[in-house]
């Protein structure tokens, strides 16, 4: 499974797992499995993470050079 960049781009706003897993209303370990690659989150949460981190869903899938 691909492991999205949602470290890097939390640790860039300050933001803890926790913060995060709130913000998005699912629990903690849902959002820890997503940070290891374990699951993935749906596409409304892939949405919903790249407003909190400030970042495009390209940035967290690490594709680059595509505008």
């Amino acid at each position: 499974m691909e492991v999205l960049n949602l470290r890097e781009y939390r640790e860039k706003v300050k933001m803890t797992q926790r913060d995060v897993a709130e913000a998005l209303n699912t629990p903690q370990s849902n959002y820890c499995k997503w940070e290891k690659g374990i699951s993935m989150p749906d596409a409304r949460q892939i949405l919903q993470l790249c407003d909190i981190s400030n970042c495009t869903p390209n940035d967290l899938f690490g594709i680059k050079g595509v505008h």
